[in-house]
């Protein structure tokens, strides 16, 4: 009889245990995204002396809470100026240079629905312009002060939509009108929160016109995948820099008419990446450029940027037309900057197949026209070697024309890392 007892509080206590082990069980809670990292604000930006500095299509933001209007309330309303804050209660002052001519927007996002985000924009006149505020002798041109609409998120700044250059503390209208701006004029745009226990906020500035956009996507071309790289934009026709980013990825930028930009991807083990581009290619659509970046390797193609086209001299020989002389600046500067690599150069060439021995002297000669350029740019003789595209590479080539339903194929010239010294 006392076994069994003792064997049924064993089995008791056993489930007693099995019960509480699967209660002590927890969900493992899926991970939550990192919340975006405050921007610290600089010292006296509550302060029209020293305003934290915008670039358009840059959003700045989300910044750490603003406290306070700094030393000095600049903004009071009074009789003779109107559509100003009747003071400045927890502000920021901003100013933004314009690159180019359209319409200026602007979208402040606060990061707590119910902050109330007012904001007056004035044109910037000279180094005396912060005491012309303080003395109430610079009109706004756009002011919003509606109540906060939290249908919207509590958003608030410029649109195409409005028509509203000022709005008044009793509207609900939390967008007010653009602004036409004009390349080289200036903008100080002052942000005010009436909650004094209010969070930040992201401001970003656009300067809306007939522009094409453009993805530039940085590639990988040996993981084929995406990566990062160092991105450089600048428009040639007035040397403005467009972007100057580090350790870009996928990156939107805006390409205005009858503008020309220049595109540069630099990444360490990687050769540069250079191309043009302009807003007459790419109007129209969402253009995206897959940017690819090739590795400093044996066996890798250096990056040709366009195509070589070959003629012949009086005397008969080939050689390579100027203005394919482009096309090889980053090869030049990749043989420049890295000494210790040589290169192999093989020639291609259209061919019908009707005389492959004279295709693979031609394509040989055409190899030994780049080698020469590149010579004349200062890249030792004893680096290069070259050749054409073999008898057995022109017959399959031709076998490939066949399979093409016989469309003639003009295989591009390549440039190898041979090895490196």
């Amino acid at each position: 009889m006392k076994k069994i007892i003792i064997l049924s509080l064993i089995l008791l206590l056993s489930f007693g245990l099995a019960a509480q082990s699967k209660s002590k069980k927890k969900k493992t809670k899926k991970p939550v995204p990192a919340a975006p990292v405050e921007v610290a604000l600089p010292d006296r930006c509550s302060d029209c002396f020293f305003p934290v500095t915008l670039q358009v299509d840059v959003p700045f933001g989300p910044t750490e809470p603003l406290r306070g209007y700094g030393y000095v309330n600049e903004i009071k309303r009074d009789a003779q100026t109107k559509n100003v804050f009747e003071s400045e209660h927890n502000s920021i002052w901003y100013f933004l240079e314009i690159p180019y001519d359209g319409k200026l927007l602007i979208d402040i996002k606060p990061k707590s629905f119910s902050d109330d985000y007012d904001f007056i924009v004035y044109k910037y006149t000279d180094k005396y312009f912060c005491n012309r505020v303080e003395k109430n002798r610079v009109k706004p041109i756009r002011s919003v002060q509606s109540v906060v609409n939290t249908e919207i998120q509590g958003k608030t700044g410029l649109s195409l939509k409005s028509n509203v250059a000022h709005i008044a503390k009793e509207s609900s209208e939390a967008y007010g009108k653009y602004i036409d701006v004009k390349a080289g004029e200036s903008y100080v745009i002052v942000v005010d929160n009436l909650n004094s226990s209010g969070l930040g906020h992201t401001i970003t500035c656009e300067v809306w016109t007939n522009s094409s956009p453009l993805v530039i996507n940085p590639i990988d071309s040996l993981m084929q995948q995406r990566t990062t790289a160092n991105l450089h934009v600048k428009e040639l026709e007035t040397g403005r820099v467009v972007i100057d980013k580090q350790n870009a990825g996928s990156t939107k930028i805006k390409l205005l008419p009858e503008r020309t930009y220049e595109i540069s991807l630099t990444k360490e083990g990687f050769f540069n990446y250079t191309r043009k581009i302009s807003h007459a290619q790419a109007i129209g659509k969402d253009t995206i450029l897959s940017a690819r970046l090739v590795q400093i390797k044996a066996g890798s193609p250096l990056p040709i940027n366009g195509d070589l086209y070959f003629d012949n001299n009086e005397s008969g020989e080939l050689f390579l037309m100027q203005e394919c002389y482009p096309a090889l600046k980053d090869v030049v500067q990749a043989l420049t900057q890295y000494p210790q690599i040589n290169v192999n150069i093989i020639g291609r060439i259209m061919t019908e197949g009707l005389n492959v021995k004279k295709d693979n002297e031609v394509s040989k000669a055409r190899a030994e026209a780049i080698k020469k350029y590149l010579v004349s740019q200062g890249i030792a003789e004893s680096r290069i070697t070259t050749r054409g595209s073999s008898i057995k590479e022109l017959e399959a080539q031709i076998k490939e024309q066949s399979r093409s339903r016989n469309k003639t194929l003009n295989p591009p010239c390549e440039i190898r890392i041979a090895n490196k010294k």
